[in-house]
């Protein structure tokens, strides 16, 4: 007989890394790995644009190998394009910044987030966090030894966080609170007014702020975010996180940043060089060519998107499913609950019956409805023909009820 022992190492994984929801069993791997193989698949489960990188930022990354700027640089990145994200937050945000002190560059915007929470938590801080989440912050959290606290919010409300729904979930161990506007997985925005709220709040409770602006880009219908830390009092308990992947479609480019107040960003520095030292020398070109380089680009992208999100917003509003509107990012938080299936097994009949994938949102922490996160990334024929195949799923789910 043979008896299955697991390796010393797997007996010796630390406790908050158990506490994550991740590896072969999470329903992403299911699904993705249902998908092998197949070529017939739609895959609308992505959430990187599907636009390619503007060529004068390719070029720029092409250019600096050529002239050999493939070393380390700054830990906080280079001075130059620190320069050009100063001018980027005063331009585009409202927010002085200064580009030596006040902000580092780092490998994506996730890097950004994880040297947040782990420069900012000690064990059992408390961290609150609007539920749906992006699944990356309910991981670090964990891993930087915090605890997240997980705030409801609903379609009725266009999934936005709510101020008086963060200070019900407020205890004598909260330290942070996590904004995110617009939304992964929802598309939901936060207003000025739902900001100015929560900026009450967090400073009543003497707590501090990450604001995740990585999708303020892509919003519609007129919608103009706001910068968290321009609202008063708020600049010296935040840290803006943004970066490149999304607005200039240069996800695998790895280029992000943060900012915040001087003595802080100076605590955060190390920290940040012992992850990856830098990041890419070649990416930090790129996006210097990025922010200093045509933006017609942003135009361009945005009437292709807003007309990506009509074709699939009318296919719902056909079938009569509902979603809470999709100001920002490039998702629809779908309800599927007339389907009579969860989540997951709506996926999973959608994948091998339609040939179309997307994601349950109960992988992005919604447990107490019947969502999908389903992206418009891919052009305009394929996407009609996926809805299409769409309308067959919900069809057959209602006629089986």
């Amino acid at each position: 007989m043979t008896v299955t022992k697991t390796s010393p190492l797997l007996d010796a994984l630390a406790s908050q890394i158990v506490k994550i929801r991740a590896g072969d069993e999470s329903a992403f791997m299911k699904l993705l790995i249902m998908a092998e193989g197949r070529d017939d698949v739609i895959r609308l489960g992505r959430g990187e644009p599907d636009i390619p990188v503007p060529a004068h930022i390719a070029a720029a990354v092409k250019q600096a190998i050529d002239d050999g700027h493939t070393t380390y640089t700054n830990p906080a990145g280079l001075p130059e394009l620190r320069e050009a994200l100063a001018a980027k937050f005063k331009n585009d945000n409202g927010l002085d910044y200064d580009p030596a002190t006040e902000i580092i560059v780092t490998a994506g915007a996730q890097e950004a987030m994880v040297v947040t929470l782990q420069t900012l938590l000690d064990p059992g801080d408390e961290v609150i966090l609007a539920s749906p989440f992006y699944m990356a912050y309910e991981s670090n959290i964990h891993m930087a030894g915090g605890v997240p606290v997980f705030v409801p919010t609903y379609e009725k409300d266009g999934f936005e966080l709510l101020p008086e729904a963060v200070e019900a979930a407020i205890t004598d161990k909260t330290k942070l609170v996590i904004l995110v506007t617009p939304s992964n997985p929802t598309g939901g925005i936060l207003t000025r007014e739902t900001l100015e709220g929560l900026a009450k709040v967090i400073e009543e409770h003497d707590l501090v702020a990450i604001s995740d602006e990585l999708y303020e880009k892509t919003v519609y219908d007129g919608f103009e975010p706001v910068s968290f830390a321009t609202l008063p009092g708020m600049r010296e308990r935040t840290v803006t996180i943004n970066g490149f992947s999304k607005a200039y479609s240069m996800t695998g480019f790895r280029v992000g940043y943060m900012a915040g107040p001087a003595d802080y960003i100076r605590a955060a520095t190390e920290p940040r060089h012992s992850l990856s030292i830098c990041a890419s020398t070649p990416s930090q070109y790129g996006a210097l060519a990025a922010l200093t380089g045509p933006q017609d680009f942003f135009k361009e992208m945005m009437v292709e998107y807003t007309k990506r999100r009509a074709i699939m917003g009318k296919h719902f509003d056909d079938l009569g499913v509902t979603y809470g509107p999709p100001q920002g990012a490039f998702y629809y938080f779908a309800n599927i609950t007339a389907s009579g299936l969860s989540a997951f097994d709506f996926c999973v009949k959608g994948l091998q019956d339609h040939g179309i994938l997307f994601f349950p949102g109960s992988m992005f922490g919604q447990a107490d409805a019947e969502y999908i996160r389903i992206s418009y990334l891919t052009e305009i024929p394929e996407l009609e023909e996926a809805m299409s195949r769409f309308g067959d799923l919900w069809r057959s789910c209602l006629a089986a009820g």
